[in-house]
Order: C-alpha cells, then structure tokens, then sequence
C-alpha cells in the first residue's frame, strides 16, 4: 500500500519535471526563433528555480493552460486565414 503510494507520488513528480523541462525548452526557442517573425517574448518570461519547483507540483492546470491558450490562437489564426 505505502509503495503503491510512493511510486504514484514519484510519477506524478517525474511528469512535473519533464512538463517544466518542455516549458523551459520552449521559451528558449521561442526567443531565439520567434524574433524573426516579429513576434516578442516578454523579457520577464524567465523561470527561477522557485516557479520552477511550483510547475512541478501544479503541472496539471499548467498542461490545462497551455492547452486553452494553443486551441485559442490556433482557432483564430485559422478563422483569420479563411477570411
């Protein structure tokens, strides 16, 4: 029972690390790469370890976020592109 409990409570951490890893990797190469698109990346995007540890714990509204927001853009670029 305690070990069910623990091995549930490492993956959910695991997840949280590679959930904030992809973050951090997509913000990196969204300031390198979306410049030349003139799109800007806001200079306070930066994590610190404390946001960091708290997108660990919080990963799943994080992935309910970025959902909302990618659906958002990707409907309204859509309906600009059809017009």
């Amino acid at each position: 029972m305690i070990l069910s409990i623990l091995k549930i409570i490492v993956w959910y951490l695991a997840i949280g690390c590679i959930f904030t890893l992809i973050v951090d990797w997509a913000t990196d190469h969204a300031k390198k790469h979306w410049k030349q698109h003139g799109i800007e990346i806001p200079d306070d995007s930066e994590w610190n370890n404390e946001s960091r540890m708290i997108a660990i714990l919080v990963w799943p509204l994080g992935i309910l976020f970025f959902l909302n927001g990618f659906f958002k853009t990707y409907f309204n670029n859509n309906n600009k592109n059809n017009k």
